[in-house]
């Protein structure tokens, strides 16, 4: 499964921004994985870019104030089908919070085929989707070069969370899981 992750400080509570991820009809406003959606019941349809459809997503509420998951039902395609799933981590720090940014995405079929393209796609759109949410939550300030940083959550590289605001700039690029990124000496 691809699996993709950024870490973002933002100035912001942890309650406030928690309480932001929570409500899913957010996502639109900055998550490049979802082109619109509104709330049906306890879950909501969505419509992935590029697509004319609606698909069920389904939050969990994993850790109240820390952790919420939205599961995407199957998104089929001529090649197969593929299930997004999207986590969000807030932890206080300091003044502010760091918010662990993480798409994992489950792939059938032909689809299988395809794992690198889609994990590309979500490594070059997920950084900017954690500068979206950065400026969204900030009333519209640019993020400093440190504020945006590939994950470190727990059991991935765990030792860079603990960084202050983030990484260097040339690590901005999120790894995979298991796979070391770039050096942050």
């Amino acid at each position: 499964m691809p699996q993709v992750d950024v870490l973002v400080y933002i100035p912001r509570p942890a309650a406030e921004v928690f309480a932001f991820l929570a409500d899913g009809c957010n996502l639109a406003r900055w998550h490049s994985g979802v082109a619109d959606i509104r709330a049906e019941g306890v879950d909501y349809l969505y419509r992935f870019p590029g697509r004319r459809r609606e698909t069920r997503l389904a939050r969990s509420l994993c850790a109240e104030g820390s952790r919420v998951s939205f599961l995407g039902d199957r998104l089929w395609t001529p090649l197969g089908s593929q299930s997004p799933r999207h986590d969000f981590r807030v932890s206080p720090r300091g003044e502010g919070c760091h918010v662990d940014i993480q798409v994992t995405v489950r792939l059938w079929g032909g689809m299988l085929a395809l794992w690198p393209v889609v994990e590309l796609g979500w490594r070059r759109d997920l950084p900017e989707d954690a500068r979206r949410l950065y400026r969204l939550l900030t009333g519209g300030q640019d993020p400093a070069p440190s504020a945006v940083a590939r994950g470190g959550g727990p059991g991935r590289r765990g030792g860079e969370r603990s960084r202050g605001g983030g990484l260097p700039l040339r690590a901005l690029l999120p790894h995979r899981r298991g796979v070391p990124g770039p050096s942050s000496g």
